[in-house]
């Protein structure tokens, strides 16, 4: 009899056990949740626009939210850090497709991308590729024929950047090569100066040169036209390479349950569209631009492979 007592308890216990689980993702969340931004805040539109999200969220899902920016190594040091934190939804990360793809395919970051999971892609940064409003091209088809028979000098952030990738994609496919430089303090300034040709930079940046009729776009580095700009054809729309974009996700670690992924993304989702955030999008610089999660891991495991292949090519990997 005492036998059969002990089995039963023991059953009971091995039963509340494995039913503890449950209960803990059903009482989640049960404290403050961080907001990790692997960059600087000054100025930065994802520390403006989270900044922002965070009380909505906080309205949302019934505990304090907070944006907390960690810069450092080049958005690898809290993006690692992220990666090996507790999965249970605390610590959510703002991060952008260069940690998170082509700089974990040149084997810089200590994680891999699928030691993350994604929320979704949120918004995308409007690179384009410029050049002074004098140049003797209007477009990347023009650009390439004069690129053949001129040296064409391309400024950039460094050759793993995600736009320096697609410039160099689209010079592979106009069958011309840039004389390119990489620079920490890349500005506008270095084409108006004829210091470079042909720039890569985010579309904000450029207004005034554009307004003041000293710069021209070339080509968007979207999957489709910017609204400000609706005159200027995507890279792909020349016929110079895929539909990449700059894009920012969401993300948490990898073995967080699914059932808080789904709560977190609903939310920051149900967030990003109040028309007062939509504002605050549309004035940070961004083109928003939501993506679920399973979306966003099959686009990311795309860009793995492509950017992987674009990168053999030019030799950046072996």
């Amino acid at each position: 009899m005492k036998t059969k007592k002990s089995i039963v308890l023991l059953f009971g216990i091995i039963l509340i056990y494995s039913l503890f689980p449950i209960l803990s993702e059903a009482e989640w969340p049960e404290k403050p949740i961080q907001l990790i931004i692997p960059w600087p805040a000054p100025n930065d539109p994802t520390t403006i626009i989270a900044t922002a999200m965070a009380p909505y969220l906080s309205d949302e899902l019934g505990v304090a939210v907070k944006a907390i920016n960690k810069p450092g190594g080049g958005a690898v040091l809290a993006t690692n850090e992220l990666a090996q934190s507790r999965p249970d939804g605390y610590q959510v990360g703002l991060i952008s497709i260069g940690p998170m793809i082509t700089q974990v395919l040149r084997g810089k970051t200590p994680y891999k991308n699928q030691d993350l999971k994604p929320l979704g892609l949120i918004w995308s940064s409007p690179f384009t590729l410029a050049c002074r409003a004098d140049a003797p091209y209007n477009n990347l088809q023009e650009l390439a024929e004069y690129g053949k028979t001129h040296d064409l000098r391309l400024a950039h952030w460094g050759l793993g950047a995600v736009p320096t990738l697609i410039a160099m994609n689209a010079a592979k496919i106009g069958g011309f090569a840039w004389k390119e430089t990489a620079y920490n303090e890349l500005t506008p300034l270095l084409v108006v100066k004829g210091d470079a040709d042909v720039i890569t930079f985010s579309t904000p940046g450029l207004k005034d040169y554009i307004e003041s009729g000293q710069m021209k776009l070339l080509a968007c580095m979207l999957p489709d036209r910017l609204p400000d700009y609706p005159d200027v054809p995507t890279v792909t729309e020349q016929g110079f390479g895929d539909a990449y974009s700059i894009w920012f996700g969401a993300f948490v670690p990898a073995q967080t349950p699914d059932e808080i992924v789904q709560k977190l993304s609903d939310a920051f989702f149900k967030v990003m569209a109040l028309p007062d955030i939509q504002d605050v999008i549309k004035k940070a610089g961004v083109i928003s631009h939501p993506t679920g999660p399973q979306k966003a891991r099959t686009q990311m495991d795309n860009e793995l492979a492509n950017f992987g292949e674009i990168m053999k090519g030019l030799g950046i990997l072996e």
